[in-house]
């Protein structure tokens, strides 16, 4: 007879039967070592700039991780998937997730993600950006824990504008109006001139503008003046009681000849420029200031016509003639006023 124990509870066997129970047992325990054997299997968990050897009999990467004591986070992200089966030697990376925002259409976005691109980051958050939209860091660049990332709007926009015309003027000589005055004989109008710009808009606000293009909508009307020619009669009572009526009064510096060659040198012929015998009531001008023809009264002198020029007579400068040379010395040169009289 043999004695067997389990637990509490003691059975007595046969010989024959204690010995089978025994050899049955070790069988068991040998096949369920067999069986752990096969399915233990070592992975490589690379985690935190780490590679830990895990040994393990889970099935799944989720529950061999968490066996080993290896908590994952939210946005951590595992490959292959927390799901895959485990496989003797498999590598199993673990990227930690960091949390960022994303700033994009006037609302802050928080987000956790493992450190992929700019880009990646947009496209797993769901923003999608435009063709001309770009970011505050580059496309490639990879993101970090507390960065702000934003997505900058890019938009386009023709605007026109609007801007008046100023009239040009035009001046028509008015002989019924007196020299001086002007009239306006047409107001005419302004027209308008339409430019067109292209509009480069960040995140809704301006910041350059193009121009591409103008246009005239409404030509603008001529403004028409009328300028007064008919001379303004003035009078005036000059020496021995006589009434003048000239149209203007020029202070000129005055010199005076006598048409002989003493004044007018070895080829004076005792005429004018003008072919008019050269005597007293002759005074040589620069007929740029006075029209050579021009009926004269000159202070201190009398009447006298513009049928001469000189060399020296340029300007505000007047050449009295006089008979004798004694005459035109005494004269000498002084300042005297030179009316223009009326025809």
């Amino acid at each position: 007879m043999q004695t067997l124990k389990v637990g509490a509870l003691k059975l007595t066997l046969p010989s024959r039967w204690g010995s089978y129970l025994v050899n049955s047992l070790a069988g068991l325990v040998l096949f369920l070592l067999l069986v752990y054997a096969l399915q233990l299997k070592t992975i490589t968990v690379a985690v935190d700039g780490a590679q830990l050897k895990v040994k393990t009999t889970a099935t799944t990467i989720e529950k061999a991780l968490t066996r080993a004591g290896i908590l994952m986070q939210p946005g951590d992200e595992v490959t292959p998937g927390l799901n895959a089966r485990v496989q003797e030697g498999m590598v199993v990376n673990i990227r930690r997730g960091v949390n960022f925002s994303i700033l994009v259409d006037g609302r802050e976005v928080a987000v956790c993600l493992p450190p992929v691109t700019a880009k990646e980051a947009l496209a797993r958050a769901g923003i999608e950006l435009g063709e001309a939209d770009r970011l505050s860091l580059p496309p490639e660049a990879q993101v970090w824990e507390g960065l702000r990332l934003s997505v900058i709007r890019v938009t386009t926009d023709t605007i026109t504008i609007e801007k008046k015309i100023t009239p040009p003027v035009s001046y028509v000589n008015d002989p019924n109006l007196d020299q001086g005055k002007q009239r306006v004989v047409n107001p005419g109008e302004q027209g308008i001139l339409a430019q067109d710009f292209a509009v480069v808009y960040e995140n809704g606000r301006e910041v350059s503008r193009t121009p591409i293009g103008e246009r005239v909508v409404k030509p603008a009307v001529h403004k028409v003046i009328a300028r007064g020619t008919r001379p303004v009669i003035y009078t005036k009572t000059v020496g021995r009681g006589q009434i003048i009526r000239y149209t203007k009064v020029l202070t000129m510096e005055a010199t005076a000849y006598e048409p002989g060659p003493q004044s007018c040198g070895i080829y004076a012929d005792g005429y004018t420029y003008t072919g008019k015998k050269a005597t007293y009531g002759i005074a040589a001008v620069d007929p740029k200031v006075i029209p050579l023809g021009t009926k004269l009264y000159i202070e201190g002198y009398g009447f006298a016509a513009a049928e001469d020029i000189g060399s020296a007579i340029k300007g505000n400068r007047i050449d009295v003639c006089y008979d004798t040379l004694r005459e035109a010395l005494l004269w000498g040169r002084k300042k005297v006023k030179v009316y223009i009289l009326a025809p």
